[in-house]
């Protein structure tokens, strides 16, 4: 038996999310907070029957460096685009 579950509540930030993506220019989105409020929830539901590119970041540890966050980005975007691997030493070159 499947469970039918339903989305309740968020309507100001699907709303807020829709608007950006009928704007003309683009647009970056950075979705945070605490864990276990449903941020990823919200990015399922708001995604729901268009092209979505999500990526997760390496958390900010002593040992993680600003290379690896690029290059676990990188990998993540040619997985999802299915782009040759990217290389890149800065952040608007990966973002471009």
């Amino acid at each position: 038996m499947s469970k039918i579950v339903t989305f309740v509540g968020r309507k100001g930030e699907l709303a807020a999310l829709n608007d950006l993506l009928y704007k003309k220019t683009a647009s970056l989105v950075v979705v945070k907070g605490r864990r276990r409020i449903g941020k990823s929830r919200l990015i399922t539901q708001f995604a729901n029957g268009k092209k979505l590119f999500s990526f997760s970041g390496l958390p900010p540890e002593k040992k993680i460096t600003a290379q690896m966050q690029r290059d676990e980005f990188s990998k993540q975007l040619g997985l999802q685009s299915h782009l040759p691997n990217i290389k890149a030493n800065d952040w608007i070159y990966l973002f471009y």
